[in-house]
Formats: structure tokens, C-alpha cells, sequence
């Protein structure tokens, strides 16, 4: 990595095996998302492009859904670390609220696996939703608790710039969610994180099948918990919508306020972590609404490049917090 890239966002302060995991993971992702857009270009030459854009091989959707899942869960590691440690710089509760975000957002992509990948269920209101709403709820929390308390001295400029990318990020979002027109189909849930089609259809017409024929095979207690939760499914989009706004806003305001100084380095990789969540949770919405979402689509990467930025910044944190409480000691002896 270039020593002044690595300095501009503060990596240069976090452990070697921390900055291994994420970086080993990163590349991994690469890797697997490459292969993926490999075999589509060749099936691309060998039948049609729509069979191309629709056909997802088993393996490929689950090393997906893997990679998501695990990119989260390491950054749940991180975070829960810093939370454990009585002097953390921003405090113990906003990175427990940072690390339970991507708990449930890992809960989420884990109950998508099992709803949809095994037992073919694609109702627009799931366990998931839950998970993926109360993710979006503590992540705003925990950049509200890092924010408020501090004093942040804007110029200008940096207010005008903050509060031009907010409107911009609230009017795109508000835009795609109610204003872009969708395509009514089985496939393409209005809920957008719950919009995953089965990993071994070809079409849609296969999918809405897939589905039919699943149907006897879910366990009963799935059936209930889908019952329940269909009411709210409306809402629980407003709320993807709300996160999306709060988080794009609170992302910019971070990079922008705490570029520069040791303290402002972990956040910097927080606003990149938010940013990456933003975009992937808007490219998401489209294509669901358009009906042209498959699992397993090239940008997802977005989503495991946002847990490990969130991962990595825990680790600048920690390293930061680690080096001050090395030098207080000395310091008081003198």
C-alpha cells in the first residue's frame, strides 16, 4: 500500500494482523466477484446477454452471501474490541452501538441466506427486515453519540459543502424509492433488502416456480414469523430510507469536520464506510424496482468494502487510544 495513502486515512496506526484480515478479505472479495463477472461474459457469448444477467450458479450466490456475512462479522469483532476498552477515544457506547449495527446487519444477510437461498421464501417482509432496520438504527445512534458531544468548528465552505451532498443524498434517495418507476413483478420486492431471488433461477418465471415448489418445504414457524411481520413491511422501507439519508449526511459531516489530526483518522475510514453502504443500498433499490436485481451483481462488493472500512477504522481507534495510554504514565512520572 502507498505510505501516503495509508497516512491520509490514518492505516499506517493499525495493527499489522487487523490491517492483514481486512486487506486478505478485500481481495478475496475481488477475487470472487471477478470469477463471478468472468463466467457471465462467457455464458454472454455462449447464449444471449439476458441469460447472462439472470443466471447465478448456487456456489457463486453463497460465496457471496459468505463474504457479506463475514466482512460484518470481523467488523463486529473490531468494534465490540473498542468497546471493551475503558479509555477509547470516542467512547465505549458509540462503538457498542457501531458494533451491534453490524451484528444485525450480519443477522440480516444470514437470514436471507436461509429464507430465500434454502427454502426459496421471497415475501417482502421477513426476520431480516427486522435485523436490517434495527442496523440502520443503531449506526445512525453511534455517529449521533461520536458527533453531538464534540464541538465542531465548520467554515463556510465546509457547511455549504456538508449541506449540498445532504440534499443531493436525501433528494436521490427520495427520488429512487418513490418517484423512479418499478416493474411489478414476484421477483422484485419493494423491500429492498429483502429482494434476493433464488440462487439456482434463470428467470423470473423459474423464481416465481421456485417458490411454488418450495412452499411445502418451509418449516412452520417460518410461515408465522412471515405472517407477523407482513404488515409493517411498508414501513420498515420508509426506514431503509430514513438510514440510507441519516447515514449519507452523517458520513459527509464526518469526513469533511475531522479531516486532520490523529483523532479524526478512524472517522475519516467511518464516512468511506458510510458512503459505501449509501451507494450500494441505492444501486440496490434500482435495479429491485426495475426488476433487473440478481444476487450476486458486481457492486455488492460496496457492502463488504463498508463493513471493512467500518473494521478498519475500529482498528485506527484502538491503535490511537493504545499509543496515548502508553505515553500517559510517562508523562504523569514526569
Amino acid at each position: 500500500m502507498n505510505v501516503d495513502i495509508g497516512s491520509a486515512v490514518g492505516l499506517n496506526r493499525v495493527e499489522r494482523k487487523v490491517l492483514l484480515a481486512c486487506g486478505g478479505w478485500a481481495l478475496l472479495s475481488v477475487f470472487v466477484f471477478g470469477v463471478g463477472a468472468v463466467m457471465l461474459a462467457f455464458w454472454g457469448e455462449a447464449d444471449s446477454l439476458a441469460v447472462a444477467a439472470t443466471a447465478r450458479p448456487g456456489w457463486f450466490v453463497i460465496a457471496v452471501s459468505l463474504l457479506k456475512i463475514g466482512s460484518f462479522l470481523m467488523a463486529t469483532v473490531l468494534c465490540w474490541r473498542n468497546a471493551m476498552q475503558p479509555d477509547i477515544l470516542s467512547g465505549r457506547n458509540v462503538w457498542q452501538a457501531i458494533a451491534l449495527g453490524m451484528l444485525f446487519h450480519a443477522l440480516g444477510d444470514i437470514t436471507v441466506i436461509l429464507w430465500r437461498s434454502i427454502w426459496g421464501v421471497t415475501s417482502t417482509a421477513s426476520l431480516g427486515a427486522v435485523f436490517y432496520g434495527a442496523s440502520y438504527l443503531l449506526l445512525a445512534i453511534g455517529l449521533l453519540l461520536a458527533v453531538i458531544p464534540r464541538p465542531i468548528n465548520l467554515s463556510l465552505p465546509q457547511t455549504l459543502g456538508i449541506s449540498f451532498t445532504g440534499i443531493v443524498g436525501i433528494l436521490l434517495a427520495s427520488w429512487i424509492n418513490f418517484y423512479v418507476p418499478t416493474v411489478d413483478v414476484e421477483a422484485a420486492a419493494t423491500t429492498p433488502v429483502l429482494s434476493t431471488t433464488s440462487s439456482a433461477d434463470a428467470t423470473k418465471g423459474a423464481a416465481a416456480g421456485a417458490i411454488v415448489r418450495s412452499e411445502q418445504s418451509v418449516p412452520a414457524i417460518i410461515k408465522t414469523i412471515d405472517e407477523r411481520l407482513s404488515g409493517i413491511a411498508s414501513h420498515l422501507g420508509l426506514l431503509y430510507v430514513a438510514g440510507d439519508c441519516v447515514l449519507v449526511v452523517m458520513a459527509v459531516a464526518l469526513l469533511v469536520a475531522f479531516w486532520g489530526g490523529s483523532y479524526s483518522e478512524a472517522w475519516k475510514l467511518v464516512a468511506i464506510a458510510g458512503i459505501c453502504l449509501y451507494i450500494a443500498d441505492m444501486l440496490l433499490i434500482y435495479q429491485v424496482g426495475q426488476g433487473a436485481y440478481r444476487q450476486g451483481a458486481l457492486w455488492e462488493i460496496f457492502w463488504i468494502l463498508s463493513a471493512l472500512f467500518f473494521g478498519l477504522s475500529a482498528g485506527v481507534e484502538y491503535g490511537v487510544s493504545t499509543q496515548l495510554q502508553q505515553r500517559t504514565p510517562h508523562r504523569q512520572w514526569l
